[in-house]
């Protein structure tokens, strides 16, 4: 029966630890864990080594099962490390007491053999190497010791001398029969081995920590399996063999993911490592601020959080998750990479994320984001340092051929880190010095804290108006104009703000200020006069202005006279420009890169300039951008006109005649009014196809409903903020094969593509019009700054600046200013940006142009008389290839040794075999049955930890660690069997102290593990 029990035990061993396979079968895996461990107990009461000793049994188990659950229900995920070494130390030191409770227990009796005296040297050497080893490990990592490697002078030499007097003494203790010799021998083999084990761990450095934590999880196990050979209990080699192989497996993976040799980190070597040839990193840190890092996130589609152990020691992986989370809610895709190695033992980020009640889903292995890392657009780094460096790319280097996640491959790189000092491994971290890297100096705590606060005043801020037109939006703010409020209550004005009407050659329709805005104007302290007429083009009369509480005023001379700032859509004549006094503010568009003459006549004047068409893409910025307002206007009405022009349908139809194919759009550029255009066109069922020189637009374009068009020949087509640039001679030229391909097989194309601050661009040649299909339309919405000179209106090569034409069968549409056609909506929508940014100038109790205001400073082009605007700088080369300098070097491959040669022969491959069939052959003649079937069950047990513990998933290896920490208090049973006749007998009392440390290992490994367990979140 109690065979059977055991038997029933080790397959729910068996299956606690397959069952961390998954997350959403590994509370059933701990549960399976409890029940074998509770079923193990059971049976051993019926032991004739028990001996009835019940209530001494409950009395022992009682206090330290209470300890360890309010233990593991107390820790934090943070502290889980030490808390492992500390329960390793608890199954060392318990088989230690057993060894010495069996040892003296069998002193009486006679025939004791060999192979019993050599099972307990080997037990008690592992047990107390294990105890003292993870007793040191726990210090170190709660920093009672210094995390830093002891070097005392000749270590490897002290530890050799050590191992080398603990053979003396084992086989001593084993040939001798004298027992005042066996005793001496064993306690002087307990003391050596205790010393060893302190020696061993205090001379490992703080980075090799994981490993170390997996190791001393390997000893325990082989240190209960010694036992079960000690006590002839199966099921204590069953399990101890099973931790010893689920540990020897994770110390593998840990140095694996470290590049690391097991032997150099088991005898302490890492900060001995030469370090020949390490390159020197130099450059200039870019700092960034919190406010900027929440800016850059919230713009961002995709992003990557890389935690490391500074966020473990901060404790901050609440704040982190919560940034998570509200980017989450603003549609940015937000995901965590783990690296292997990460934190002080084998998935510790995991359990610390878990703990924050992020998604198991949403965080990724090493291998999963290096694949896709030139997808993310901001990858922040939070207090990892080794782990992302670039340095293991470098021979020489000690990190040379570590894996690491190569967050330098984003668009954008946020270090949040103390301060530039090297991690563990000693070196300099060249990530930091990257064009595309900025670095968050501070406590990770306070700076995740700084972060979040500013996402979350941002966030109530940005919205899809960013790329589209949010006419939603629109119709809100609209909504709150309409509010009204008691003219009593508006403060006294202390500003003038004056409208003109645009009437100049180069005027438009709209007005600059809309009356349903002039009561917002008036809560800001700002009084508002309004040219007569000047919103007659738009539909609002006059009455609408002065009910608004606007004065009207005959002439434009007025309102320039008393105002101090003035409103106006188009760009200003020279002639009005010379009627405005010295020391007035104008805000308009200006178009400054097409414009300088106007700028030193402005300047020359005396006057403050404020371009609109400058709105610097950030994304405070966005509520005054009037540029992205008009330019959704812009594209969805093209598509508009364009359909109208169209002789044909723009979906699939299916007739009883047949089936007509959708038109097919050709969008050209992918700003506001090209996303937005693609957008409609989508919406109407046409087939969209879009092309832009900035690469980084194709999920944009994709994210609307079209399919991107590329050139083969690479080259970045991007500026500082976004814009476009000019391109290269063997880029346009491929650039014009391709369009030549695409516009024979296209019904529409909507021309949007512009240069900041520079003619448009040319794309749609005569050449390439003469392959449309006659009927086909073309909307060019570049001809305001066409090359008219060269024929061409704007993108294409013979459109009107504003009308219609026919140019061999094909309609080219001409439109400078297609918002125009939709005077009421675009006048308020620019409306709405001209209030947004009077208030971001202060409003009238608080205003001045404020050019430390980021937001401002991008507006202003002529200050009190002097030019401020500057182009848009170009933007710094990012690396082509993986490596921060250059691509990954190709290392040689080295020249294969004679000994490599030899060890991978069939010769050597035969010689083995025969050599482990020969010993084999001599196990069996020399051994006896049962020490045969021990073995047996060694062996198999390690085949089958292999398999169940390589089937977990890493970010569950340190619930694994804590579910074979309790598995390893299986030595209690151990305990158990050598109670005998008396429990006050000094083996008994041994055995009792064993019972009360596994019990304490037990109960609290157990329990933290399902805690830990119901941490994670699976969807």
């Amino acid at each position: 029966m109690r065979g059977f029990v055991y038997l029933f035990s080790a397959i729910c061993f068996i299956l606690s630890l397959r069952g961390l396979s998954t997350p959403e079968t590994a509370k059933r895996g701990n549960i399976l864990g409890m029940t074998g461990m509770g079923a193990a107990i059971l049976i051993t009461f019926s032991t004739e080594g028990f001996g009835g000793h019940y209530a001494a049994f409950f009395l022992t188990i009682a206090p330290p099962a209470i300890v360890g659950v309010y233990i593991a229900q107390s820790v934090s995920m943070v502290q889980m490390p030490q808390l492992v070494a500390l329960f390793h130390s608890f199954v060392g030191l318990a088989a230690v007491l057993v060894g010495i409770s069996s040892f003296h227990a069998g002193l009486g009796e006679s025939g004791t053999n060999a192979t019993r005296a050599v099972e307990t040297a080997v037990g008690e050497f592992v047990a107390a190497v294990t105890f003292t080893g993870s007793l040191v490990a726990a210090a170190k990592l709660h920093e009672l010791m210094d995390p830093k490697s002891l070097k005392i002078p000749g270590r490897h030499a002290i530890n050799a001398m050590t191992v080398a007097a603990v053979a003396v003494v084992g086989i001593t203790f084993c040939a001798t029969a004298d027992t005042t010799t066996k005793i001496i021998c064993l306690y002087t083999l307990i003391t050596l081995s205790l010393w060893l084990g302190f020696h061993l761990v205090a001379s490992i450095g703080g980075a090799d920590m994981p490993v170390v934590i997996s190791m001393l999880n390997s000893y325990s196990g082989f240190a209960t399996a010694a036992s079960g050979f000690m006590l002839d209990n199966n099921l204590l080699i069953i399990a101890g063999s099973l931790i010893g192989s689920s540990g020897a497996i994770l110390s593998y993976i840990m140095c694996r993911g470290m590049n690391r040799d097991l032997w150099s980190v088991v005898l302490g070597g890492w900060e001995d490592a030469p370090a020949e040839g390490v390159p020197g990193v130099e450059g200039v840190v870019r700092e960034i601020s919190p406010d900027s890092v929440a800016e850059e996130v919230l713009l961002a589609k995709k992003v990557l959080i890389v935690p490391g152990y500074g966020m473990a020691v901060s404790r901050c992986q609440s704040d982190v998750a919560d940034i998570a989370q509200i980017l989450a809610s603003r549609g940015v895709e937000v995901e965590f990479g783990i690296h292997p190695v990460a934190g002080r033992m084998p998935g510790h980020m995991n359990v610390l994320l878990a703990e924050a009640n992020v998604s198991y889903r949403s965080v990724k292995e090493m291998s999963e984001v290096n694949k896709q890392m030139l997808e993310y657009d901001v990858v922040i780094v939070v207090g990892a340092n080794d782990t992302v460096n670039p340095a293991s790319l470098e021979p020489g280097t000690k990190i040379y051929g570590m894996p690491v996640i190569e967050v330098w491959k984003a668009k954008r790189v946020i270090v949040l880190k103390r301060s530039l000092a090297p991690g563990y491994a000693a070196i300099d971290n060249p990530l930091f010095f990257l064009d595309n890297t900025r670095m968050l100096f501070g406590n990770a705590k306070d700076t995740t804290t700084a972060i979040f606060a500013c996402l979350s005043q941002r966030a109530a801020f940005v919205g899809k108006s960013a790329v589209f037109l949010d006419l939603e939006g629109g119709a809100r703010a609209l909504e709150e104009g309409r509010r009204e409020t008691p003219p009593t209550t508006w403060p006294s004005p202390k500003r003038t703000v004056g409208v003109l009407k645009d009437s100049n050659g180069r005027g438009t329709p709209l007005v600059s200020l809309a009356p349903r805005f002039v009561k917002r104007l008036r809560k800001q302290a700002f009084r508002v006069i309004v040219e007569s007429g000047a919103g007659a083009e738009a539909n609002f009369s006059d009455d609408d202005y002065v009910k608004a509480g606007a004065e009207i005023m005959p002439n434009a001379d007025t309102v320039i006279s008393r105002s101090d700032v003035i409103l106006k859509v188009s760009v200003p004549s020279e002639e009005l420009i010379r009627r405005i006094p010295r020391g007035k503010i104008l805000i308009s568009h200006v178009f400054p890169g097409q414009n300088a003459p106007l700028l030193e006549l402005m300047a020359s004047q005396g006057l403050t300039a404020l371009a609109v068409d400058e709105v610097p893409r950030i994304t405070r910025a966005q509520n005054v951008d009037v540029k992205s307002s008009m330019q959704g206007l812009q594209g969805y009405r093209a598509v508009l006109e364009a359909f109208n022009a169209l002789p044909r349908l723009s979906k699939t139809s299916i007739t009883a005649a047949g089936r007509v194919d959708a038109a097919r759009v050709l969008v050209l550029g992918a700003g506001v009014a090209g996303l937005q255009a693609i957008s409609t066109a989508h919406g109407l069922q046409a087939e969209v196809f879009a092309y832009d020189v900035r690469a980084a637009t194709r999920e944009e374009v994709e994210s609307c409903g079209g399919t991107f068009l590329s050139v083969e020949l690479e080259e970045e087509g991007e500026v500082e903020g976004g814009y476009a640039r000019e391109m290269g001679e063997a880029y346009e030229m491929a650039q014009k094969q391709m369009l030549s391909r695409v516009v024979p097989n296209v019904d529409v194309i909507i021309c949007t593509a512009a240069i900041h601050g520079k003619p448009s661009p040319k794309l749609i040649s005569n050449d390439m019009l003469a392959t449309m299909r006659p009927g086909s339309v073309v909307i060019d919405l570049a001809t305001e700054f066409g090359d008219r000179r060269s024929n061409w209106g704007g993108n294409v090569e013979g459109s009107p600046t504003d009308g219609e034409t026919q140019i061999h069968g094909v309609t080219i549409i001409g439109r400078s200013r297609i918002e125009t056609q939709m005077p009421t909506q675009a006048s308020e929508l620019f409306s709405m940006n001209m209030s947004n940014l009077l208030e971001e100038l202060g409003g009238g109790e608080n205003f001045r142009i404020d050019l430390t205001n980021e937001v401002i400073k991008g507006l202003c082009c002529v200050h009190e008389g002097r030019v401020s605007w500057a182009p848009p700088e170009p933007l710094p080369r990012r690396p082509p290839t993986p490596s921060p300098r250059s691509s990954p070097r190709l290392v040689p491959p080295k020249e294969v040794s004679l000994l490599d040669q030899l060890v991978t022969s069939d010769a050597f491959f035969a010689m083995s075999l025969v050599c482990t069939a020969a010993f084999a052959g001599l196990l069996g003649v020399t051994l006896k049955a049962l020490e045969l079937q021990q073995f047996t069950l060694l062996a198999l047990s390690l085949i089958v930890g292999y398999y169940s513990v390589w089937s977990v998933t890493p970010a569950l290896h340190t619930p694994l660690m804590s579910v074979t920490n309790a598995l390893s208090g299986v030595i209690i049973i151990g305990s158990m069997l050598e109670y005998g006749p008396s429990a006050t007998s000094a083996s008994a009392i041994c055995a009792l102290c064993a019972t009360f440390f596994s019990s304490l290992n037990i109960a609290g490994g157990f329990y933290v593990t399902q805690r830990m367990m119901q941490m994670f979140q699976i969807a």
